[in-house]
């Protein structure tokens, strides 16, 4: 996987995830393992991911989530195949029953 800087036309796909209150810590720390999974694919430029910040409360200030992801494809194409790589379907059937609510934002880099 590279880390070069985005370029115009990349992907930016960028997806925050609000893991089921019920879990413990042990369980929050080890979701950590599904990010881990997706850096094996291909299709993925650049992958990083963290815990919500406890910065300052402001009214355009979200930090409800757990965890974010922030992942950027080369192409359409390539995040399309990304949706239907076998890995990132069963990282997903893995993972999925430990969140109750995912929320995705597709970015074109201009």
């Amino acid at each position: 996987m590279q880390t070069e800087p985005t370029k115009k036309g990349q992907i930016q796909h960028y997806v925050m995830f609000w893991l089921k209150p019920q879990l413990s810590k042990a369980e929050v720390s080890n979701f950590a393992n599904f990010f881990e999974t997706l850096k094996k694919i291909s299709y993925i430029k650049t992958l990083s991911y963290g815990l919500a910040a406890h910065t300052p409360v402001r009214p355009v200030t979200d930090n409800s989530f757990t965890y974010s992801l922030t992942l950027t494809f080369d192409s359409l194409e390539d995040h399309n195949a990304y949706q239907e790589d076998e890995i990132h379907l069963d990282a997903v059937a893995e993972f999925s029953q430990n969140w109750y609510r995912v929320v995705v934002h597709d970015t074109v880099i201009l």
